[in-house]
């Protein structure tokens, strides 16, 4: 196996999207009850647009790595 030649920082975006997606479905459930979280100053809705865009960027970066590993494979 190849050592990895750059720091891969994909995953970082798939925890912090899903800690956003938790943390937006949090709001929405106590928002329900009529109280919120008091350091979250937004709607729940731009917390999971923040998530989503996230998982945008995992998506490129681990698609990016596939090409690479695919180029140094095939002797590129």
């Amino acid at each position: 196996m190849a050592a990895q030649t750059g720091l891969y920082t994909a995953p970082v975006f798939l925890g912090s999207a899903f800690l956003l997606f938790g943390l937006a479905a949090l709001e929405k459930f106590v928002n329900l009850f009529g109280a919120n979280i008091p350091f979250l100053n937004v709607f729940p809705r731009q917390v999971l647009d923040w998530a989503v865009t996230l998982l945008i960027f995992e998506i490129a970066l681990s698609l990016r790595q596939l090409i690479e590993v695919q180029r140094q494979r095939n002797g590129e």
